[in-house]
């Protein structure tokens, strides 16, 4: 199946939307996959709470699953329309203080809107892009593109960047090309090309 990065945005939005309000999350989109992880500092209580609602969202069961010494996860996969598929689960909580929150789910689901005419333009130019993170931090929100340049490294960042502004490349260690600059919705973007 093919990687269409316009329809997992709309699909994404539209669970966050059902879901109401979750904790800061992580969205990792990628060929069909949406895989949804919580910010560090959020505690199992409050992911598991996320992941319930999102398992309302989705019709989907969660499953918990003993990993013994008082740990476990709690996952769940749910299909799609247009056969892709949306995964969440747990992770242990670190030790971090919780920020105050400035972000919401409503401001994630509408970035993730602002980001379709983009992904509309970066279909149509020769770019292969891998994949797309959204990060909530409970401060900003964050957009890392992910882009496939093993032939042509620079020519893929130069298509990549269609319609960002701002852009500043940099070598990324230990290859490849980063690029930062801004989204024509105003949002901060990397984009790293490998």
């Amino acid at each position: 199946m093919r990687f269409d990065l316009t329809d997992l945005l709309h699909a994404t939005a539209e669970v966050l939307d059902a879901a109401g309000p979750l904790e800061p999350l992580r969205l990792a989109l990628a060929g069909r996959d949406v895989q949804v992880s919580f910010a560090e500092f959020t505690t199992m209580a409050d992911q598991r709470s996320s992941v319930d609602r999102l398992a309302a969202a989705t019709g989907a069961d969660p499953v918990l699953s003993e990993l013994g010494a008082s740990a476990y996860t709690y996952t769940l996969t749910a299909d799609l329309p247009g056969g892709m598929v949306l995964v969440a689960g747990t992770h242990p909580t670190l030790n971090r203080s919780r920020p105050e929150r400035s972000t919401s789910t409503a401001a994630t689901a509408a970035l993730l809107r602002t980001l379709v005419p983009w992904a509309q333009t970066l279909a149509g130019l020769p770019v292969s892009v891998s994949g797309l993170e959204v990060t909530d931090t409970a401060q900003r929100l964050g957009v890392q593109l992910l882009v496939d340049g093993a032939d042509d490294p620079k020519g893929a960042m130069v298509a990549a960047s269609t319609g960002v502004t701002a852009l500043r490349t940099a070598p990324a260690i230990p290859f490849g090309i980063d690029g930062r600059g801004r989204l024509p919705s105003g949002h901060p973007v990397l984009i790293s090309v490998m």
